[in-house]
């Protein structure tokens, strides 16, 4: 099965502060440093479901030079390429993800960031990872709506698990859960 899997070239920061969003959650959610599951599950008051829709170890296709450097990957060298979705008991799409990047080197690890009932920061935990994110980007994406696509938040971030190479995470919210109407300074509004 072919992956669409479009992975943006970013190298370091950039795109929209996380300050330039008008919701206060989408400000602490696009700044923290800690579980985006988490975060949602709080503001949804229900627990959230893993959906993987996409798992392969390919080649991740074209990647920025500095990119593929900071993820330790060989030009050439297939990886793991995850779209998965995080949605509630009741099948509400709350969020679509993108995973790029090595195995990890433990089984354990490995397990958790490939397994397909537990999100991948939860399980990561579980098996007691260090868990570091370095933000890359903020920007918006389209999301599907039942009247069309509307605006939506983008993020994406280097997880680093313990001394594993780093994975390349890029989340984009259900835009009624996570607001993506910028500040009067901000170049977009809903």
């Amino acid at each position: 099965m072919a992956v669409d899997h479009a992975v943006p070239a970013a190298t370091a920061a950039r795109g929209l502060p996380p300050d330039g969003f008008a919701d206060p959650f989408t400000r602490r959610l696009l700044g923290r440093a800690g579980s985006t599951t988490d975060a949602l599950q709080a503001r949804l008051g229900v627990p959230l479901r893993v959906r993987v829709t996409a798992q392969e170890v390919t080649d991740p296709g074209p990647l920025d030079a500095r990119l593929r450097t900071q993820l330790r990957l060989p030009p050439g060298e297939a990886c793991l390429v995850r779209r998965s979705e995080l949605r509630t008991g009741r099948g509400r799409l709350v969020s679509r993800n993108l995973v790029v990047g090595r195995l990890p080197g433990r089984p354990a690890l490995a397990a958790a960031v490939t397994g397909r009932t537990v999100p991948m920061g939860a399980a990561a935990a579980v098996r007691a990872a260090g868990q570091r994110r370095v933000p890359l980007l903020v920007e918006l994406a389209w999301w599907p709506g039942a009247h069309g696509p509307y605006r939506a938040v983008r993020r994406g971030y280097l997880l680093r698990l313990d001394e594993e190479a780093p994975l390349l995470v890029t989340e984009e919210f259900d835009p009624a859960v996570v607001p993506a109407r910028l500040t009067a300074t901000g170049t977009w509004a809903a």
